[in-house]
Parts: structure tokens; C-alpha cells; sequence
């Protein structure tokens, strides 16, 4: 017997002998131009930048979502808006202790082409490793790798594209389309339009290249590719699903971006995981930070980590992880949005947190998935909030959301939510006087950033122990 995770591997190394390494050569041509933004979008900071922060503050910066690779289906060399909110970041945030990254790097993680995606993805976070600001991520459902991979059909094979190119904006929404089919398909996994559990990796090369030249039909096939690697995922056991993410961000973040600060949270008692804390201190400040697998959100090993973590914490924390709260009743949402585990009543444990004395150490829970910027809390007025304050920090680069997601789940007695289809960062300041958040945005690809929300959140009232 073998583990999906040896089936995977034993794919990979059949193609690598058959000589289909070629693919990635491809590839890597197609992105040459990835970090090469233009001018007036990259800021570079020595390493001075996290050593020179004032010990009266603490700052933070989030964002998420930028799904970057070559082709015209989130931030590619094209578009550079990941360039552009780390350059906006680095120019305006001042000095900065920590990045967190609310997940959906790369717009695939699939093995024939993860190089080149994450290489493009980290040509734009490694400016931060540059500054000496420590970057701690977490993974979205554009990281996830099924070991029951779906790949386009000889018998279906790819045909030359004959109709026009289209723009990106169009090409996203092709992509689009084969992810989240009408109807929603039934619960056991199905294949459609020349997609099957088998391989064929030359129709992926076809696939590829023609997408790369801008081919709606081709994308709505990586779409559908996609989204059968996404539902088989989801359809794994949790704790399988968890035990694949450590394999992804291990392979990822450690072997291949080198954050070696990492390890330390990540590998404990020498096993790893995709859930960890970090404790940040400056003086007088500290700050746990709680970054979730919400991709395996009903492990109970998660859940029982997150708790224990929340309830050994004397200080403010601050969580984040890519999938927001979920209204389970709701009648949109596929497999990787309406993610398990939050729990279904708003008394479950993790919902719970956002209301009950325990959880009133959370002072920000910080979320992407959703392509936009969100805040949703309670309010005093004044610019001032109550924690806890929860924020979707989703612009860093995919194609925007015009709205809010109808699954997604607040507290029924918070006010609607303040939101913002934007690409954004969020900035987060602690000191002695409390936290103050600015938030900076453009809602055009090419516009100028500026501020788009400001508030304040006093310091919480932790209870005893």
C-alpha cells in the first residue's frame, strides 16, 4: 500500500523521466518578467527597517489574496498589483515588525507548474525577508494539492485555440466559470468536459500555453481542473487534509522560500504543521499572533491547539487564517468556500470565541478568500470599536468581489459590515494608548493607494485565569 502523498510523488518522478521537466522550462519563460514591476511600484528597504522600529509601538501589516502566476487569472507580470501593495507597504507603513498573509499565494500549486507560481509569488514577498520583516503566512484553497489529481483527457484532446484573445479581465472570469459550475455538483466527486482522475501531462503543456496566450476556453478548463483538485481535497479525511497542508507549507515556506524562522513554529516535537503561534514582543507590548489551517478548521487537534493557545495567552491576540466565518445555511458557496469546522450554531466553540469572555482576548481576527476589504465588529463611535473586530484583508492581487459573500457569518447583533472592493493592506499599530488600524487601498488595478478605513480598539479586558 502506498499514501496519496507517495502516489504524488511517484507521478512527479514518472514525468520528470519521461522528460515532461520540459513544461517547466516553458514556464519559466513565460515569467521572466515577474519581478520586474515598473519602477514607480517597488520600494526597497535595507535591513534597518524592522531593527529601527520605536520600542512605544508594535506594527503589523496584513493582506492576502493575491493568487499570483503567469497567466491573466489573478496578479501576474501584467498586472503587478502584489508588487505594488508590498511597494505601497514598504513606502507608507513605516517601520514594521511582521507581515501575516491570509493565504491564496499562488493561483496553483499543482506539480507540473508550482516552481514557476511560487516563484513569481515569492519574487514579491523575499522584499520583505530584504527589509529584516519576518513574513508568517497561512494557506487558502489555492494552495491545497488532492492526491487524486485531475488532468484533461487524451481523448479530449486540447485543440489549437481558433477564437479571439481575450483581456484579462475576461480570461478571469473563464476561469471562473469552470470552478464554481451551475448547478452545483452533487456531493461524490464528479468529472466533467474532458476531466478525469488520470494522467496526461502533455494536455496540461497544451493547456497551459494556451491560457498563457489569453484562450477563455482553455481557462474555463484550468478552472474545471482546479476545482476537481479542490473538491477531492476537501472530500479527504481532516486530519489527512491537515497532514497535506504541513506537506505544502513545509515544501513551500521552509525548502523552498528558505524562511527559516519558520521551523521554530511550525515543527513541534518534530512533527509539522500548517497551524501555528507566534508570541511578538517590543517593550512593554506583546501580541500573540494565531495563524489557522482553515482548510482543516474540524481537526480536532486545531481546535484543541487554538483553545489552549487562547487560553495560555495574559496578553491581546490576534488570529488569522484565509476562509472567514461561515453561514452554513446560506444556499451559495461550494466545498472551499463554505469550509468545515466553524461550527453550524453560533454557541459552537469557535464561533463562540467572538462573543464570549475568553474570546475577548481576540482582539482582531483577520481573514481573506473573499476579494475585498471588509470590517465587521460592534461600534462605540468616535472611530472607536469593540473588540473583537474582524477584518477580510483579501485585495492583495486576485480579480475583486464587488460585495460581500452571502456566506459569509457575523454575530447577528453586529452592524453590517463596512466594505470596500479594493486591493488593500492593513496596517496595525500597538501601543500603550491601544491599537490603531489604517487600512490603505486602490479599487483600480492601476490607481493610486490611499486610505479607504481608519479605527481604534482600546485595549481589551482580559479576564483571569
Amino acid at each position: 500500500m502506498h499514501s496519496p502523498a507517495d502516489r504524488g510523488g511517484r507521478i512527479a518522478a514518472a514525468w520528470a523521466k519521461k522528460g515532461y521537466w520540459k513544461a517547466s522550462v516553458f514556464l519559466a519563460f513565460t515569467i521572466t518578467g515577474c519581478c520586474h514591476y515598473p519602477k514607480s511600484h517597488v520600494s526597497v528597504l535595507g535591513p534597518a527597517n524592522a531593527s529601527s522600529s520605536s520600542s512605544s509601538s508594535l506594527t503589523i501589516v496584513a493582506y492576502g489574496d493575491t493568487r499570483t502566476g503567469p497567466w491573466g487569472l489573478g496578479d501576474n507580470q501584467a498586472q503587478a498589483i502584489h508588487g505594488r501593495v508590498v511597494g505601497d507597504i514598504l513606502a507608507h507603513d513605516g517601520p514594521i515588525d511582521a507581515v501575516i498573509f491570509t493565504g491564496d499565494a499562488v493561483m496553483s500549486t499543482f506539480y507540473l507548474w508550482e516552481k514557476a507560481y511560487w516563484d513569481c509569488f515569492l519574487c514579491q514577498s523575499n522584499r520583505f525577508r530584504s527589509a529584516g520583516i519576518p513574513f508568517y503566512p497561512s494557506l487558502g484553497n489555492h494552495e491545497v494539492l488532492s492526491p487524486a489529481v485531475p488532468v484533461i483527457k487524451s481523448t479530449t484532446a486540447l485543440q489549437e485555440p481558433s477564437g479571439p484573445k481575450v483581456n484579462e479581465k475576461e480570461l478571469a472570469e473563464a476561469y471562473d466559470r469552470g470552478e464554481e459550475p451551475t448547478p452545483a455538483p452533487p456531493k461524490e466527486i464528479q468529472t466533467e468536459a474532458g476531466i478525469r482522475q488520470s494522467s496526461d501531462p502533455g494536455q496540461l503543456k497544451k493547456l497551459e500555453k494556451y491560457v498563457n496566450r489569453g484562450d477563455a476556453d482553455s481557462a474555463t478548463k484550468f478552472g474545471q481542473f482546479e476545482r476537481d483538485v479542490q473538491q477531492n481535497f476537501y472530500a479527504e479525511p481532516k486530519d489527512e487534509r491537515c497532514r497535506l497542508d504541513a506537506n505544502t507549507f513545509k515544501k513551500a515556506y521552509l525548502s523552498r522560500a528558505k524562511y527559516d524562522y519558520l521551523k521554530e513554529v511550525v515543527n513541534r516535537g518534530g512533527n509539522y504543521y500548517s497551524y501555528y503561534s507566534k508570541v511578538l514582543r517590543k517593550g512593554p507590548i506583546a501580541v500573540t499572533l494565531i495563524a489557522l489551517d482553515t482548510n482543516c478548521l474540524d481537526s480536532p487537534e486545531q481546535q484543541k491547539f487554538f483553545a489552549e493557545t487562547v487560553g495560555q495567552s495574559s496578553g491581546p491576540i490576534i488570529v488569522f487564517g484565509h476562509h472567514p466565518p461561515v453561514a452554513y445555511g446560506s444556499p451559495d458557496g461550494w466545498p472551499w468556500d463554505k469550509v468545515k469546522g466553524w461550527g453550524e450554531r453560533d454557541s459552537d466553540p469557535l464561533k463562540s470565541y467572538f462573543e464570549n469572555p475568553q474570546g475577548s482576548k481576540i482582539v482582531l481576527w483577520i481573514f481573506g478568500h473573499v476579494h475585498d476589504y471588509q470590517r465587521r465588529s460592534q461600534r462605540k463611535g468616535n472611530g472607536e470599536v469593540v473588540p473583537p473586530v474582524l477584518l477580510v484583508a483579501g485585495g492583495g492581487g486576485a480579480p475583486l468581489d464587488k460585495n460581500a459573500a452571502s456566506f459569509q457569518w457575523q454575530p447577528p447583533s453586529w452592524p453590517n459590515a463596512i466594505q470596500q472592493s479594493a486591493y488593500s493592506q492593513v496596517k496595525i499599530v500597538l501601543s500603550g494608548s491601544g491599537i490603531a488600524v489604517q487600512t490603505r487601498g486602490s479599487t483600480q488595478r492601476d490607481g493610486s493607494f490611499g486610505v479607504i478605513d481608519e479605527f481604534t480598539i482600546p485595549w481589551p479586558q482580559v479576564p483571569a485565569k
